[in-house]
């Protein structure tokens, strides 16, 4: 007798909770996932391509004190502050890593040439050009790849600027930051250096 009243109780409580009257729902799309910008903003960084320890071209933000790069410019001075110039982030570039970057095991292909190589960039159609004052052929490709990465970075917050290098032995085609930052550097082997 007991096991029926239990089972009646319980069945009257699974109808109470069935017929309360609340409607099924379909799902609710809410978007894409959440996205957080953990860099510096552009205007207060800048950022350079630099090779990693196994030689994958890694990208390397530099925090930077935009009224030291823009001659006073910033909250102090009643005017917006502006990123640092794309010449000026190459110049950082050629520089080498600083000791935080050196410390993470980080360097610059040896092929490129000195900072006072730069001598300047333009945007013109939507296509950014970097002007040295220097021959290109000596550069290798990974090296080439580091100045067309940081070019499109400093031009662009998504790095999808095409990239002309010109040197004093002519120009490169355009060229775009594919993110050969997943490639590793190529090697040289003794058979390769002659």
């Amino acid at each position: 007798m007991r096991r029926r009243i239990r089972a009646a109780t319980a069945l009257a409580a699974l109808l109470a909770l069935t017929g309360c009257g609340i409607q099924e729902t379909d799902v609710i799309e809410a978007g894409g996932p959440a996205t957080l910008d953990v860099l510096p903003a552009r205007e207060h960084r800048m950022m350079g391509f630099l090779l990693s320890p196994d030689g994958l071209l890694v990208p390397s933000p530099r925090s930077v004190d935009t009224r030291v790069w823009d001659g006073g410019v910033g909250p102090e001075s009643g005017t917006a502050p502006k990123a640092p110039s794309t010449a000026k982030t190459v110049a950082a570039l050629l520089a080498g890593p600083n000791a935080a970057e050196k410390r993470a095991g980080l360097s610059n292909d040896p092929s490129l040439p000195d900072p006072s190589t730069v001598v300047g960039t333009e945007v013109s159609g939507g296509t950014a050009r970097l002007t040295l004052d220097t021959p290109l052929t000596p550069l290798t490709g990974v090296a080439r790849q580091q100045l067309v990465c940081t070019v499109a970075y400093a031009e662009s917050d998504n790095g999808g600027v095409p990239v002309v290098l010109v040197g004093t032995d002519g120009a490169r085609p355009a060229a775009t930051c594919d993110n050969g930052a997943r490639r590793p550097a190529p090697t040289v082997t003794p058979s390769e250096t002659g």
